[in-house]
């Protein structure tokens, strides 16, 4: 019965998208504390655009207090589409110097019987461009996909702050035994998590900061998309978020050349799974489809699309009709042999690293409404629910904890550990909310996973409770230490829509 099931919800769910913005066609953004003037003459600022927000045909007028300013206009982006409509995803606008008196500009713009021609910009203006925009939650909107809500999100971002003085000292690092070469620390895209913070903040020491281990890490691919900190090709290693979010607020080209690079490099992950190929994890995949889809966002390749939907047909055949006679569970089964190097050759899929996957395919239904990303999320938290999950013992107050890996035929190969498989409480978690968030959708029952996805949630967000009690002592730490580096990327980088899960989640808790 249960296969019966999850092929027909593979085969029914059809979930679209949409995310709102503004109706009206004009937009005031703050240029209070920017730099009126550049060293070429001219200021060009940069604004990202929501998915469906301005159309590529359109005419665009600027004003400071009603009084016009001479602009001139580039689309240097546009949304990835598999449809003809065309949208602006990132616009340039080329200004002379401003007043010094200047606050705010209005942003105006009309349908147009052509289209604005599409450039990407030039190392030079990429230099000297000004980040815009006329709220938090539209620049949320343009970067993170989140639709346009504000939410709160202190109980998840004011802790990241704690973590992200720390990992954003290399100096500390480097005390405690991490210099900056030292690979491992780079897992699961610092970048891509400190941009987040600035993204869900507003605060623009992260945005600098982000820019900095941005920097570090395009410097350190070479010619061949390889990471030089890694001797040998690892596809975990190609980490696409934290150069597509560079590119998205400073326009720089080299981030869009390092993620052209890596993606050529990711395609010698074999995305197809048989017991005779060896190694397979969910996570190794989670890279290449994050890679390709990073790179399909900013390129619109055909190439890229078509990789995407390979590596999500792999996983769909893998998880809805697996090989090697194994029943059907809803996850995309390999050997544990495969993912951990040692064990037998009965079925295995890792919850955490389905979270990375998960986040993925996410990212490309949010982008499309992608069915078969949509069905293989909500089938990952039914997985999760009924053969993912264990308890701890009173010493850990009884929780309920995500396991590491399951070993579906042979459980006797799990290695249980309830003091070191909570740190993926917030992944797994995020995880099973956006299979609830699917399901609330589609109008499917939700509230068993939904209720884990609050279990979860709230082992999440025991750091803010930490942070409180932390306030009210005499000795506040600036910084917080988290161990390894790498778990402030998986806890982080694939989590950001927890604050907007939970609001449109758990209104009723």
């Amino acid at each position: 019965m249960l296969k019966l099931a999850l092929i027909a919800v593979y085969i029914v769910l059809c979930v679209f998208s949409k995310h709102s913005v503004s109706a009206e066609n004009n937009i005031t953004f703050d240029v209070s504390d920017i730099k009126k003037a550049s060293v070429e003459g001219s200021l060009f600022l940069l604004l990202p655009i929501p998915k469906q927000g301005v159309p590529l045909n359109s005419n665009f007028f600027l004003s400071d207090n009603k009084v016009p300013i001479k602009a001139s206009f580039k689309a240097l982006n546009t949304w990835p589409t598999i449809k003809n409509e065309q949208f602006i995803r990132l616009l340039s606008i080329e200004v002379s110097a401003l007043q010094p008196s200047a606050k705010a500009l209005t942003l105006n713009w009309e349908g147009a019987d052509t289209a604005l021609s599409v450039q990407q910009i030039n190392a030079i203006e990429s230099n000297v461009s000004q980040l815009v925009y006329p709220s938090k939650p539209w620049l949320v909107q343009s970067i993170l996909l989140h639709p346009y809500k504000a939410v709160d999100s202190d109980w998840y971002t004011e802790p990241q702050k704690k973590y992200a003085h720390y990992f954003t000292n290399q100096a500390l690092l480097t005390k405690k035994g991490y210099p900056a070469h030292k690979a491992a620390q780079w897992l699961y895209d610092r970048p891509q998590a400190i941009y987040q913070l600035y993204l869900m903040s507003g605060e623009k020491e992260w945005l600098t900061k982000a820019n900095e281990l941005a920097d570090f890490y395009i410097n350190n691919i070479d010619e061949s998309g390889m990471f030089m900190l890694k001797k040998n090709f690892d596809p975990k290693y190609l980490m696409p978020k934290g150069l597509l979010y560079r590119y998205l607020l400073t326009g720089d080209v080299e981030a869009i050349k390092a993620l052209k690079r890596i993606y050529e490099r990711s395609l010698d992950w074999d995305e197809s799974y048989t017991l005779r190929r060896g190694f397979w994890t969910e996570r190794n995949q989670a890279a290449a489809l994050n890679v390709a889809v990073s790179y399909w966002e900013v390129s619109n390749d055909e190439a890229a699309l078509r990789r995407i939907n390979d590596i999500i047909d792999a996983t769909v055949a893998m998880t809805f009709n697996p090989g090697n006679d194994w029943s059907l569970r809803g996850c995309p089964q390999h050997s544990f042999k495969s993912h951990e190097g040692w064990g037998d050759d009965t079925p295995a899929c890792s919850p955490w690293m389905m979270a990375l996957l998960g986040d993925a395919l996410w990212r490309f239904y949010q982008l499309t409404g992608d069915v078969r990303a949509a069905s293989l999320i909500d089938a990952f938290g039914d997985f999760v629910l009924n053969y993912g999950i264990y308890y701890g013992n009173a010493r850990v107050k009884n929780i309920v904890i995500p396991k590491y890996i399951v070993s579906i035929n042979n459980p006797k190969q799990e290695e249980l550990n309830q003091w070191t498989d909570p740190q993926h409480a917030c992944d797994v978690g995020a995880l099973l909310g956006k299979s609830a968030y699917i399901k609330q959708k589609n109008n499917r029952d939700n509230f068993l996973v939904k209720t884990l996805f609050n279990a979860l949630l709230e082992q999440c967000a025991g750091n803010y409770t930490r942070l409180k009690k932390a306030q009210n002592s005499k000795r506040k730490a600036n910084h917080w230490v988290l161990k390894p580096p790498r778990r402030f990327g998986w806890m982080y980088s694939t989590t950001s829509d927890l604050p907007w899960l939970k609001s449109q989640l758990l209104n009723d808790y």
